[in-house]
């Protein structure tokens, strides 16, 4: 497989990325992740990840953090053999003890519906911050290898159980028990839980779309979520082995 983690690795290799994979765990997991398996799809291409466990969207587009400085210097590099730039950023900006009760109501106990849980004006605060750091990427990537194509995923429904394979965790129970949503059914799809979780992935998914929109033929979302089993998660954030070698042919598709 040639992957390679930092833009000197590749220089060192007297090659430039044909694929660039920049974001989050994702892309970066140390136990299983995207990457490996776009690897095999993408066989015989030289392929940059960038990545780092816990990134925000934020942290990419971040100056004063080396990410951004990394993410340039391989668009530069390697303008013109870049053909994909794989982006995987949003999950850690609303999934964490604090970025998810942030858009969560203070006391869910009584609501009826799942998307009754959310803050609206919140969540589109944060979805506007959120989206505007996708955009710099974009734009760095339409001027520096304008002949790349990106392709956005908006994740999976994330069973929230509580579990953290590595990490601290608390991602999405964690703030759900704080912000008291209820426990009906199983957490199973059909479950309160687990639709709220669902109705935050389906909204990030539209709200990725109707990016995309603004770039025909440049930018892509692909709809991953609905790909894996229950079974095929690893903890509350991450598929396992299985699961990202199929949400990764998904995305690649």
């Amino acid at each position: 497989m040639s992957l390679y983690y930092t833009p000197g690795e590749l220089a060192q290799a007297l090659l430039r990325a044909n694929i660039l994979c920049f974001g989050d765990s994702w892309f970066a997991h140390p136990v299983a992740n995207l990457s490996n398996t776009l690897a095999n799809i993408h066989r015989g291409d030289a392929i940059l990840v960038l990545g780092d466990a816990g990134l925000e969207a934020s942290d990419m587009v971040d100056p004063n953090q080396r990410y951004l400085k990394m993410f340039k210097e391989a668009l530069i590099e390697s303008e013109n053999t870049l053909t994909r730039v794989y982006l995987s950023a949003g999950g850690n900006d609303f999934a964490g003890w604090d970025d998810f009760a942030a858009v969560l109501q203070p006391d869910c106990s009584a609501f009826a519906l799942p998307a009754d849980c959310y803050d609206v004006n919140a969540l589109r605060k944060l979805f506007n911050q959120i989206f505007g750091d996708i955009k710099t990427m974009i734009a760095l990537v339409r001027q520096h290898a304008p002949n790349a194509e990106i392709r956005l995923h908006n994740y999976d429904y994330a069973v929230p159980n509580g579990k953290a394979k590595v990490g601290g965790g608390k991602w999405l129970k964690t703030p759900m028990d704080a912000c008291k949503v209820p426990t009906r059914g199983t957490l199973g799809r059909g479950g309160f839980r687990r639709e709220v979780v669902a109705t935050l992935i389906d909204t990030f998914g539209h709200w990725q779309q109707d990016l995309a929109n603004q770039y025909p033929g440049k930018v892509v979302f692909t709809q991953t979520a609905g790909t894996i089993a229950d079974s095929e998660w690893m903890d509350e954030l991450h598929a396992n082995a299985e699961g990202f070698r199929k949400l990764a042919r998904v995305f690649a598709a």
